[in-house]
């Protein structure tokens, strides 16, 4: 193929394949290693003060998100296109299913980038003082930066997410090995005061298990670059399960450090712990290394969501949900207009401070999205037989079928702490109809 034509391949969206297994861990770990493992163990130490409990509840969170990437695997590797959960909720429920999925997980990434934006010019302010006034400025220059690296080309994204994936794993380990050496010294300034199992109410629970789970999202994230991998049906099941042990086996070892050295009072004392434990190095140099491995987190982890969501728009264009526009590819395999489109949204979200509002909006929403998307390997099973599927599923049906209970009784309890997202839901779902009879038409009136 000359260089024009795979110029004018690429205009019709036409994808790069040239990832593998190292990018999938990447962009896994790097969607789920981000503001929540720094934010999370101060409130879930406030509200379920028993040590072995919380422990208990990362393995509890690890297991339920393994259930539920053995039912991805599957999906992945038997439709490998972009777009992800999309591309398999419209192949099983229709348009109105998978534009609900579509733009929920769309609007999730506009609002984690957002989000992790002005987390990343919180923790400059505290490297470089003056940042601290203007922090609407600070993030808008991140996400343009890293947007502006991802429109660039893949390459350059799928590095730029492997160095800092790396980075901020090893600063956690790090980050361990200094809690053991100071917790004989912290523990003796402050005596920890054990806590009754009773103290545990079933509110406190529920709360802590969902900011456990938030913390564990974004391993699927490999599942929306399957039409990129040069083996899809081996690197998704290897990336996602990798990951997933290698995040976990983190998660629990920095939950286990923090508690050691500080108790479940200590940890729920104050919001950020982590400064903390490393004040107690002595030294300047522990609050600089923090605030520098914060900023690599953050920003590794907005990149997993920036390089995603474009892929996002591409599926929704390929079946006529949105303009053919969105599917140009650069020659460097980048969809830059939606790119363009997402960092539109972002920044807007940023400088407004309305992503707080979304991720209100789309709580519940991505549970759903989650239980069609379980749901869809029982239709696809059973309509189409004959599908080539590399992984199926272990234990089918029993082991989808358990994490589909499963996650259908967290909705329940979810909607009965915030009966405002069923609402929500019912709302985009009214709202998806009329887009997915004007799809319907257009992809008739193509056909014919």
């Amino acid at each position: 193929m000359t260089a024009v034509a795979a110029e004018q391949s690429a205009s019709r969206g036409e994808l790069l394949r040239i990832l593998g297994v190292s990018f999938g861990v990447a962009i896994a770990v790097g969607g789920m290693i981000g503001a929540g493992i720094l934010r999370a163990p101060s409130l879930i130490a406030g509200v379920v003060p028993n040590a072995g409990l919380i422990l208990a509840l990362w393995a509890i969170a690890a297991l339920h998100a393994g259930l539920q990437a053995n039912v991805l695997s599957e999906l992945g590797t038997a439709v490998p296109r972009a777009g992800g959960f999309y591309v398999y909720v419209q192949r099983a429920f229709g348009d109105v299913g998978g534009l609900v999925v579509g733009w929920s997980t769309w609007l999730q990434r506009l609002a984690s980038t957002a989000a992790l934006s002005v987390s990343f010019a919180d923790f400059l302010a505290q490297l470089w003082p003056q940042a601290a006034g203007i922090t609407p400025v600070t993030a808008v220059v991140m996400q343009l930066a890293v947007f502006g690296l991802n429109m660039i080309g893949l390459r350059q994204g799928r590095t730029f997410q492997q160095v800092t994936s790396l980075a901020k794993a090893l600063a956690l380990i790090a980050f361990c090995v200094v809690a053991v050496f100071v917790a004989s010294k912290l523990r003796a300034a402050t005596p920890v005061v054990p806590h009754a199992m009773t103290a545990v109410g079933w509110l406190g629970l529920i709360g802590a298990y969902q900011l456990i789970v938030g913390a564990y999202g974004g391993w699927y994230e490999p599942a929306f670059f399957t039409e990129e991998d040069v083996t899809p049906g081996k690197s998704l099941p290897r990336a996602i399960g990798i990951s997933l042990v290698l995040t976990a086996a983190l998660y629990i070892a920095v939950n286990a450090s923090l508690l050691h050295a500080l108790g479940t009072q200590g940890v729920a004392r104050t919001a950020l712990p982590f400064t903390t434990v490393l004040s107690a190095a002595g030294g300047t140099l522990p609050a600089i290394l923090f605030a520098i491995g914060a900023m690599v987190t953050v920003v590794s982890c907005a990149n997993a969501g920036i390089m995603t969501a474009p892929r996002i728009l591409l599926a929704l264009s390929r079946d006529k949900l949105l303009p053919a526009v969105f599917q140009n590819v650069s020659k460097g395999g980048s969809p830059n207009v939606g790119y363009a489109l997402t960092a539109l949204g972002s920044i807007a979200l940023a400088l407004s401070g309305s992503f707080k509002l979304v991720f209100g909006l789309i709580a519940t929403l991505g549970t759903i999205a989650f239980i069609l998307v379980v749901a869809s390997i029982f239709v696809l099973r059973r309509r189409e037989p004959e599908l080539v599927r590399p992984y199926r599923a272990k234990g089918y049906p029993l082991l989808p079928a358990l994490v589909l209970a499963i996650d259908l009784a967290l909705l329940g309890l979810f909607l009965r702490a915030d009966w405002r997202g069923g609402v929500y839901a019912g709302v985009m779902f009214v709202l998806c109809i009329p887009f997915a009879l004007v799809a319907r038409r257009a992809r008739r009136g193509a056909a014919a």
